[in-house]
């Protein structure tokens, strides 16, 4: 019996956990598998090992671990796979498959637009796409290709990409930089945690200037890429049976 194993990040805030977890049975409920479970890659339970174990016991001999992570860094190329090769070790008669996170899929595009609508008529403001960030090239590539998106088709003129950590501009360089008087913060941050408070504390030392819109888990947009992420791996999980 096959079976998905959702892999969200995980936060030391509670907040971030109810929603995470609300995010994902809102999104259970659109795929048609009888097994699917909820574990989180760090700091909260269960974990991931923990997440194959209750799927297993609950019937799954074939478990597809779809994380629910916007890009492909470090977490999509060695942790998740670290662990499911620890898993498959001690389950080896547990078929394992590793999907692909969310990615540039257009209705991030519309997400993104979706988190500034309640900002108004903000034409003129520097908008400030902000996400996590890593050590990997990748990201500050792909997350470049999404702004040049976003830009294309939206009004906004002023669309710059900075991050809370790694690799690339960091938030506090790129504001110290921009002489605009009206700053929009949009995180590319899927729910509340500690990167979300940080950037609230930035927000709040320049509360005249700058300006924050939700997290991208309140987007009904970023609810539809999800589901359309997760049944294209169902589909590529099939096919490979296939081939």
């Amino acid at each position: 019996m096959k079976a998905i194993l959702y892999i969200a990040h995980g936060t030391r805030l509670q907040e971030g956990i109810a929603e995470a977890q609300a995010f994902i049975q809102s999104v259970q409920r659109a795929i048609p598998m009888a097994i699917q479970e909820i574990a989180f890659l760090e700091l909260a339970t269960p974990t991931l090992e923990e997440g194959m174990q209750t799927c297993i016991t609950r019937g799954a001999t074939e478990i597809l671990v779809l994380p629910l992570l916007l890009l492909s860094a470090q977490h999509i190329r060695s942790d998740i796979p670290q662990l499911v090769d620890n898993c498959r070790r001690k389950t080896p008669h547990i078929a394992m498959h590793i999907g692909e996170p969310i990615g540039l899929k257009r209705k991030m595009i519309l997400a993104i637009a979706e988190q500034l609508a309640p900002m108004g008529n903000c034409e003129q403001a520097q908008i400030i796409l902000v996400g996590r960030g890593s050590s990997h090239p990748n990201i500050e590539r792909d997350f470049s290709e999404i702004a040049s998106r976003f830009k294309l088709h939206s009004m906004y003129r002023q669309v710059n990409i900075a991050f809370l950590y790694g690799r690339g501009p960091h938030v506090t360089d790129l504001l110290q930089k921009t002489p605009y008087d009206h700053v929009i913060f949009v995180p590319y941050l899927l729910f509340s945690g500690l990167l979300m408070k940080n950037l609230e504390a930035i927000q709040m030392a320049d509360k005249q200037r700058i300006r924050i819109a939700q997290p991208l888990g309140k987007m009904k947009y970023t609810k539809e890429a999800f589901i359309e992420s997760v049944l294209q791996n169902i589909a590529n999980w099939s096919l490979k049976e296939v081939i």
